[in-house]
């Protein structure tokens, strides 16, 4: 039999929902977003552009904005450009030319709605997604009803308990332990919204999961005779933001345009709006919204799972009054049940995803309690606290790999980083980079530890043991020496990069001297620490001092000190 929750759990996964699209819960809509959007096809799948200001390039060469495939199409044929709430389509003299709604232009103005050609490309001009859908924000809702009919999901539930036999009824709704026999006409209505549901799981096991939404709006306008609708998803916050806009006529391009009192109610009171004539409604009339837009004939559901409201599915009419019955309602409240398990199932499939990339990319670079803690925690933004810096490098690195062959670089060099990784970890430090043949850990960030110096020396130690054991593995081939500078200080630590792009490492001065430290005071075979380590961890290692040394950038230079063991008796190179 039949379990839609189940089946679309297994088969759609994450990756539905562009966060790039919102529409502002109040109905205000910010200048920042473009109101139009280029949309085209491209290896099976839609791609969308908005359409910001400036001047966006289309052609064949990778230097264009949008890199369009096909055939007749020159390097740079033609572009967009957008000044204030003005787009301009202009061709850059190519021989295929520039087609605009089928003719051919040197430059036009661009609308909602219009097909631009360029060789066997189609792109089509919208409106973008925010810009399509808008919630007015009005009057508080009156208690008079007129023409309306308003239904608890929690009701549907319940008639679809006692209407719907235990073999063919979806997954999501229990049946009770007795009902009574249902009417003929209830029956009926019952079968048809479980082929409706049923067909509906069918047509999303077998879409991608960015298709999810579009895929359940296909088949709400399959089995309702609604002219527009659109799904909203609720966000961080509980903001409503659009998903997917669909109209019965493609070339339809205007806005939706909906009471903000509805939809609010349908989400917070769980409930499922039919307005029969929608104009004569005094509850939904916020600032004369509806009549203005005249919609006669609206549906307006929750898309609710259990106790959970995730969205709401709005579908309406302009012109024909009395289009929806109470039957439309309850079939377009189970479908949105049955979409809600779907797409609650893409986000956790998304989720899970998210969270095992980051977990692999964490896991290259922090200890596993580490990981732990920024997964439950999130990334903390950057601050400034003290914390150790250790700098390992492979001395002659070069002149070695020069006698080697390409893979025995490769698994030398793996070799050596990855005990000098696990070295770290196993006293919770973090792999802050690899550079070539050396390795950056810190201790003490972006998590404090108050032992961070002791910690850093120890796995300088371990670093350098577990190296001869290579070197004793590797005979009779010459033997592989490292180099290591440790140094604390004040840090910034924490995510840091651009917009796109961050990486949690630690900036500061006291990472240049532990550099320094490295590459220019130590020797092969060597650990030295800079005045601040020393001060720290001088009661557990023995040091020896190496006076004042000339470091770039330090006039005076700095306090050196040599690590030779720890004072319980361990020798470097023992265990």
């Amino acid at each position: 039999m039949l379990q839609p929750a189940r089946s679309v759990a297994s088969a759609v996964s994450a990756r539905a929902l562009d966060a790039r699209r919102a529409v502002v819960a109040d109905g205000s809509l910010p200048r920042t977003h473009p109101m139009l959007e280029l949309a085209y096809q491209q290896g099976g799948s839609e791609r969308v552009v908005p359409l910001a200001p400036g001047v966006l390039l289309l052609g064949h060469s990778p230097s264009c904005s949008v890199v369009l495939p096909g055939r007749g199409i020159a390097d740079r044929q033609a572009q967009v450009v957008v000044e204030g709430d003005r787009y301009r389509l202009v061709d850059l003299g190519s021989e295929g030319g520039t087609y605009l709604n089928g003719v051919r232009v040197s430059q036009a103005v661009l609308k909602g709605g219009d097909q631009i050609r360029l060789g066997e490309q189609v792109i089509h001009v919208r409106r973008a997604l925010e810009n399509r859908v808008f919630l007015d924000a009005g009057k508080p809702m009156a208690d008079a009803a007129a023409g309306a009919i308003i239904q608890r999901v929690g009701d549907l539930q319940r008639s679809l308990d006692v209407l719907l036999p235990r073999a063919e009824r979806p997954a999501a709704v229990p049946r009770p332990a007795a009902s009574p026999t249902p009417e003929p006409a209830e029956l009926a209505r019952a079968n048809r919204i479980l082929r409706s549901v049923s067909e509906l799981a069918q047509a999303l096991i077998a879409a991608q999961p960015e298709e999810v939404p579009r895929r359940v709006m296909d088949a709400v306008f399959e089995h309702i005779r609604a002219d527009r609708g659109f799904i909203m998803l609720r966000e961080e916050g509980g903001s409503l933001k659009p998903r997917v806009v669909k109209y019965r006529n493609p070339a339809e391009e205007a806005r939706i345009t909906i009471s903000k009192t509805m939809a609010d109610r349908v989400v917070h009171d769980r409930v499922a709006i039919l307005t029969s004539d929608a104009q004569v409604d005094p509850r939904f009339s916020s600032r004369d919204s509806i009549r203005s837009h005249r919609i006669r004939s609206a549906m307006c559901v929750p898309l609710w799972k259990g106790d959970a409201v995730i969205g709401i599915i709005h579908v309406d009419t302009p012109v024909q009054a009395n289009s929806f019955t109470k039957a439309d309602l309850e079939l377009l409240s189970a479908l949105a049940n049955y979409a809600a398990v779907a797409i609650e199932q893409v986000r956790l499939n998304e989720k899970i995803r998210d969270e095992r990339f980051a977990r692999e990319r964490l896991e290259k670079y922090f200890s596993p309690s580490v990981v732990a803690r920024i997964l439950s925690e999130g990334e903390k933004e950057a601050r400034e606290l003290e914390a150790t810096i250790l700098f390992a490098d492979i001395v002659g690195f070069t002149r070695l790999a020069a006698k080697m062959s390409p893979p025995a670089v490769a698994e030398l060099l793996n070799d050596c980083l990855s005990f000098m990784a696990e070295a770290v970890f196993e006293q919770e430090g973090t792999v802050d980079k690899f550079v070539g043949d050396c390795i950056m850990a810190v201790f003490g960030a972006p998590y404090t530890q108050a032992d961070h110096a002791v910690r850093a020396v120890r796995v300088a130690l371990e670093m350098r043991r577990r190296l001869a054991e290579l070197n004793e593995a590797r005979r009779p081939r010459p033997p592989i020496e490292m180099r290591m500078g440790i140094n604390s200080g004040r840090v910034v630590a924490g995510p840091i990069g651009s917009t796109k792009r961050k990486e949690i490492t630690v900036l500061g001065d006291a990472v240049n001297v532990a550099s320094r430290l490295e590459s220019v005071v130590a020797r092969a075979g060597s650990i030295v620490v800079g005045e601040r380590t020393f001060e720290l961890v001088k009661g557990v290692f023995v040091l020896r001092d190496l006076g004042r040394v000339a470091l770039e950038g330090k006039e005076e230079g700095i306090k050196a000190y040599e690590v030779l063991a720890e004072r319980n008796g361990r020798e470097p190179g023992s265990r």
